[in-house]
């Protein structure tokens, strides 16, 4: 069984799904209803058809969503009886799958487990939830050597962490060629979004979400979109988070300002083909942190800590102080740097067929549960 309810989770969890089903694994994949307006629609894009959809009410908070799934979760683990349960990343749904697991015996699969920044309120509360399900967890798949080394330093067994990669590469590498096979998408692509190839001016793409950033730090970032466009004649494209607490205050600084184009919320394909288009990505989301290194485009993380330090390492991303002055500085440096080759820090595309041949081996063994009293797997 497979739990998730996120975009990212979705993009991230379907080439282990693929994977697995290719192996002739009966995959249920339980759908939370986290982000009832995004998930659906990268459910749709990658195929996938949830066996299982929770609607949960609006407006909940991470500790009400919690509940919420813990009071579906074990009755659905009673009816199908998995023998392990797979989360990804460090959502709400995660750890809600991974509590509900343990409660019942179920074996966990943590996909991109070992992430960490060190500081339980950057990012939050996903630093603290990812934390909480790798006690939970029977197999960690790390997407990098720097997240198996902090699983370590936890005091998690060798033996249970693998690096795999990062799955998110494998979607990334597959809509990457999609694009590249299909003129006719491209097209389409370029006659929605014109404004995307106009070459005369660089192109800032800008993405913001985090529940950290709302307030005084969005207050920045907006500021700086604004002088960067009006001043340095930039053009700026930023599809806009639905939660009301990012949307309203960028549509009320940026709306209807020239160069600026504010748009709602994009799928796999026109995400990853304005990456390939623009000249540089400003972002607080994890998971572009990591697919911008492979199509070249360097990142500037507006946040005050990163778990992806790998794409850091690699000259591929950096940190900037969430002050307007420093944004505005930092863009314009950055745009003087010749432009990247593409690099790989997270993965080769190719996590989903590890994990699911490490799961093949791992359930073939009738691994027990990490509990010595619990039965071992048939």
């Amino acid at each position: 069984m497979a739990i998730g309810g996120t975009r990212p989770e979705v993009v991230k969890l379907f080439p282990v799904i693929q994977a697995l089903r290719a192996r002739n694994h009966r995959v249920l994949l339980v759908s939370t209803g986290q982000h009832a307006d995004l998930a659906p629609r990268m459910l749709s894009e990658f195929g996938l058809v949830p066996d299982v959809q929770f609607t949960p009410a609006a407006g909940l908070g991470p500790a009400q969503l919690l509940a919420s799934m813990l009071a579906r979760l074990p009755s659905l683990l009673v009816a199908f009886q998995p023998r392990l349960l797979l989360v990804q990343g460090d959502t709400v749904s995660t750890l809600a799958g991974a509590l509900a697991a343990g409660y019942a015996r179920v074996p966990v699969a943590h996909v991109e487990a070992g992430l960490r920044t060190g500081d339980q309120g950057e990012p939050h509360p996903e630093e603290m939830q990812r934390q909480l399900v790798s006690p939970l967890a029977s197999l960690h798949f790390a997407p990098t050597a720097l997240a198996a080394s902090a699983l370590q330093r936890e005091g998690v067994a060798p033996e249970r962490i693998h690096i795999t990669g990062n799955s998110g590469m494998d979607a990334l590498f597959a809509t990457r060629d999609r694009l590249a096979a299909n003129a006719p998408m491209r097209a389409a692509l370029g006659a929605r979004y014109p404004f995307v190839l106009a070459a005369d001016r660089p192109l800032l793409l800008v993405t913001v979400h985090r529940r950290e950033n709302i307030g005084p730090r969005l207050s920045s970032i907006a500021s700086a979109l604004a002088h960067l466009a009006a001043f340095d004649d930039m053009r700026i494209v930023m599809p806009l988070h639905p939660n009301p607490a990012v949307r309203i205050p960028l549509q009320k600084r940026l709306g209807g300002l020239p160069n600026v184009h504010l748009l709602d919320p994009l799928d796999h394909v026109a995400m990853v083909w304005m990456m390939q288009h623009a000249n540089l990505l400003l972002t607080d989301s994890g998971g572009l942190q990591e697919e911008a290194p492979s199509l070249g485009l360097r990142t500037l993380v507006l946040r005050g800590l990163t778990e992806r330090q790998e794409a850091v390492a690699a000259g591929a991303s950096e940190l900037v102080p969430l002050q307007s002055d420093r944004i505005v500085s930092a863009v314009k440096r950055l745009l003087e740097a010749p432009r990247m080759q593409p690099t790989h820090p997270f993965g080769d595309g190719r996590a989903g067929e590890r994990i699911a041949d490490i799961v093949d081996k791992w359930l073939g063994m009738g691994q027990p549960l990490p509990n010595s009293a619990a039965p071992a797997l048939p």
